[in-house]
């Protein structure tokens, strides 16, 4: 559903009062990728752009399409502005990796909100006056702590398991994190080759009891081990489950078989197999907007506690809005915390919160004059 009214106006302005800030993070080669964007002005995905320079680029975006979201290819072309995939000249890619917070049990929410009747009804239901409902799926931020858990796992596999040294972990903006490896050892890697890293990495169709050979339900450990092991045994030393003994005839660390599946389980990490095969992949823009929830992709740096941060952190945007709710719900989530929701009873929010609700389509901005933007 396209915005209308004073929200239109609202994100248009709040979208590009952000852009004349010029956060965006350069990518590599930026005359090599190509850029794409979703507009707000028609809800149009808008391909194959390409811009030698970021001014350009912010040019574009203040004078022609307001980007809802913002994109670049992982991959670098000769020709990225070509229509024709076959025409871009491929000279190779970043690894990419996504980890979705919402794969996570419990941590999948969906309301199904028909914002002309004002109600939000169950799968399987109708809206009353007929019209098709918007799906609402917000994530608490303790599943978003599960996905950063694994987003550091998979980061460690990388650097010590590949050798990769140029590994960086991004908050998407709304529901997980990207993981992409910049090295340029990782640029030609084929299809297949990217697929066999996504098996790894998740521990699929691996061979246990040759990995982890045991001598009656004991497994031995050297002390230096690598790949896999390397990480059981860790995981295992941290948890107080290793002993010291001789089993037939070879001393090492050792711990009871009993405990090898929960430890192998902890240490692989599920990534969107589809999404690291894809050789021709848009990425979006680092310091730019998702405007799913209206918060930022930004670059967060493995020893950053998150357990002490949430949503909000991520928001450029400060100050009140004044909204018109167009559901009902006691009680629903957003962002990090619950709302409560009446139709039609005028009500003013933190800036956060009323973005992530007009953009999903369960409020109407009335009044936004208070609205301010920081880096």
């Amino acid at each position: 559903m396209l915005p209308h009214g004073k929200t239109s106006v609202f994100l248009k302005k709040v979208i590009r009062d952000y852009y004349r800030l010029r956060p965006l993070e350069e990518p590599g080669n930026l005359h090599m990728r190509e850029i794409a964007l979703e507009s707000l002005e028609d809800r149009r995905y808008i391909r194959h752009l390409s811009f030698p320079y970021m001014e350009q680029l912010y040019n574009f975006i203040e004078t022609t399409k307001t980007p809802l979201h913002l994109y670049y290819s992982s991959a670098l072309y000769s020709n990225p502005s070509a229509e024709e995939m076959e025409a871009k000249g491929w000279q190779g890619s970043e690894l990419i990796f996504d980890i979705d917070a919402d794969k996570y049990p419990g941590c999948m929410q969906r309301y199904l909100v028909c914002s002309k009747s004002g109600v939000i009804i169950n799968d399987g239901e109708s809206c009353p006056s007929g019209e098709e409902p918007l799906e609402y799926s917000p994530v608490s931020w303790e599943c978003i702590l599960e996905a950063w858990s694994d987003a550091l796992k998979l980061r460690d596999i990388l650097v010590q398991d590949f050798g990769f040294s140029k590994v960086k972990i991004y908050f998407s903006g709304n529901r997980g994190f990207h993981v992409r490896v910049l090295d340029e050892e990782a640029l030609p890697l084929t299809r297949e080759q990217r697929r066999l890293i996504a098996d790894y990495v998740a521990c699929s169709n691996i061979d246990v009891d040759r990995i982890f050979p045991s001598y009656k339900d004991i497994v031995v450990f050297r002390r230096v081990e690598y790949g896999l092991r390397r990480r059981v045994l860790e995981l295992a030393i941290s948890r107080k489950l290793v002993k010291e003994r001789s089993v037939a005839g070879l001393r090492g660390l050792t711990i009871n078989k009993s405990v090898l599946d929960e430890l192998i389980r902890e240490n692989c990490v599920k990534v969107d197999k589809v999404v690291t095969m894809d050789t021709s992949r848009l990425s979006r823009f680092v310091n730019s907007l998702n405007m799913k929830s209206g918060l930022r992709v930004v670059e967060v740096e493995p020893t950053v506690d998150l357990r002490g941060k949430g949503f909000t952190d991520f928001s450029p945007f400060h100050g009140e809005v004044v909204v018109k709710p167009l559901v009902n719900a006691s009680q629903i989530l957003v962002l990090d915390k619950f709302i409560g929701l009446r139709k039609g009873e005028i009500i003013s929010l933190e800036a956060p919160y009323a973005l992530y609700l007009a953009v999903n389509g369960l409020v109407e901005v009335r009044d936004s004059s208070g609205v301010g933007v920081k880096l």
